[in-house]
């Protein structure tokens, strides 16, 4: 057959034709062969396991038996407290922080029973491993319970420092700024004292203890009720101390 000049260019259409649509071929498989393995790169991403939770408190046994006191200790101070050790419920504890011859300590088995407050202090002559330490992002192995820890795993804290959410340590203030009080309201039941809202336990106050305030009534800024859960910031002359305190703990500030 003779090619002539309009049979040449139907021809050189059907050519370009035919190699636009052979590269766009070639392309879309070279595309999804270049994604292909991306999938399950993202999958494996998905399925990587979470790293383990901070290990906030050391687990100790109470060598012998002790008063846990709702804060720590100090002459002319009307405290409340509860038994710990071999021949009681709260046979073991677990040390958040330490300060001047004393333990921050949580008391799993109250916490586990729901009797507040499980925070408190205790004289760390009285545990096995007296100190905070900071724990390795690990699942194994766990920390000790029956003797300390090893130096070389879970090294031992200064006093007042503690562990933070990241696992890195912090200084733990137990004495938290004073403000201007201007009321007081009744402690309906007993519950932690801490430095800041959500934060480091420093103390407890119990039922029908004062709670000072800064304000003349037991409001939110814009004069509603607390919330349940909400923290109220005040003075508590049995701890000596001030701090914040959930409202539920104080009727009058949620009714």
């Amino acid at each position: 057959m003779i090619i002539g000049p309009a049979h040449l260019d139907r021809f050189a259409v059907k050519a370009g034709t035919g190699l636009v649509l052979a590269l766009t071929l070639a392309t879309g498989n070279a595309a999804a062969a270049s994604a292909s393995p991306a999938t399950p790169a993202r999958s494996a991403a998905a399925t990587a396991p979470a790293e383990p939770k901070v290990h906030y408190t050391n687990s100790t046994l109470v060598k012998r038996n002790c008063e846990v006191f709702f804060n720590h200790p100090a002459k002319h101070r009307a405290d409340a407290g509860w038994p710990a050790g071999p021949s009681t419920a709260s046979k073991k504890v677990g040390v958040r922080y330490t300060a001047a011859g004393y333990a921050m300590v949580r008391d799993p088995q109250r916490q586990k029973a729901g009797q507040a407050p499980w925070w408190g202090w205790i004289n760390t002559k009285c545990l096995v491993d007296p100190v905070a330490r900071k724990f390795p992002r690990v699942l194994r192995p766990r920390d000790l319970t029956s003797r300390p820890d090893p130096e070389g795993y879970a090294p031992a804290l200064p006093d007042r420092h503690a562990t933070r959410g990241n696992n890195t340590i912090t200084i733990v203030d137990i004495t938290p700024a004073a403000k201007p009080l201007h009321g007081h309201v009744k402690v309906t039941s007993p519950g932690t004292l801490r430095n800041g809202a959500k934060k480091y336990a420093i103390g407890a106050v119990n039922t029908g203890w004062t709670f000072r305030i800064t304000r003349k009534h037991c409001r939110r800024q814009d004069g509603r009720p607390y919330g349940r859960k909400q923290w109220v910031y005040g003075y508590s002359p049995n701890a000596g101390r001030y701090g914040w305190v959930q409202a539920y703990h104080m009727s009058a500030c949620t009714g």
